[in-house]
């Protein structure tokens, strides 16, 4: 199953519009490598431990779902991949018996790699507040409990203040077994705390309703 292309996606790699139905980035040589290792790991019970909490904006590392982000390279950039650290005895998102992992902790996993990647890569400062103001997803398949599940994303359409990372799109695929199960893109805005506060108090909007 695929997504008609939409005109008004941000380009992937090479310039062409990002295809929803697959991942260009996990179809490169060297990724596909850094994937197979990454799955030998976690065939043989030797995952990465998930990224500090403070990077995904969590209090409690049970809710940290992100276990490794990396770049691509400095021949892609803005452009990376991620394992996920998706227990299955997650009080909330396993509240029943699943034999899949819930749609809905695959997206908390995707806005938390956002969030890692904008302190990582952007020099985004901790202690600054993210408003993800935009979000869409689709999924074309199931993630399997017993395999690795993976993403790969790019940023896009950056704006920067004074030098810092103020807003940016994300966009990405979610891969498992070198196949594409879903497709994830959101707009991310950074403020500093208190302005953020102010704005609230004063009732002012994050940005104008479409007209």
């Amino acid at each position: 199953m695929s997504a008609p292309s939409d005109p008004r996606a941000p380009t992937a790699a090479g310039g062409a519009h990002c295809d929803h139905s697959r991942s260009l980035i996990a179809e490169l040589e060297t990724v596909r490598n850094r994937l197979d290792a990454w799955s030998r790991e976690f065939t043989e019970g030797s995952p990465p431990p998930p990224l500090d909490k403070e990077l995904v904006h969590k209090h409690r590392e049970k809710n940290v779902f992100v276990s490794r982000v990396e770049l691509v390279g400095p021949e892609h950039p803005d452009q990376f991949i991620c394992q996920f650290a998706l227990d299955p005895k997650h009080p909330f998102f396993f509240e029943h018996p699943l034999d899949h992992v819930p749609g809905l902790m695959i997206i908390e996993a995707g806005r938390q790699t956002g969030n890692a990647v904008c302190h990582l890569f952007y020099d985004v400062p901790f202690g600054t507040s993210f408003v993800l103001s935009e979000a869409h997803f689709e999924f074309v398949g199931f993630a399997e409990l017993s395999r690795p599940l993976y993403a790969t994303g790019t940023v896009a359409e950056k704006k920067f203040k004074r030098g810092m990372l103020i807003e940016m799109k994300c966009e990405g695929h979610f891969v498992q077994n070198h196949e594409t199960i879903g497709y994830m893109s959101g707009r991310w805005r950074i403020f500093n705390r208190r302005v953020l506060e102010r704005m609230r108090r004063s009732g002012a909007r994050l940005q104008a309703p479409p007209s």
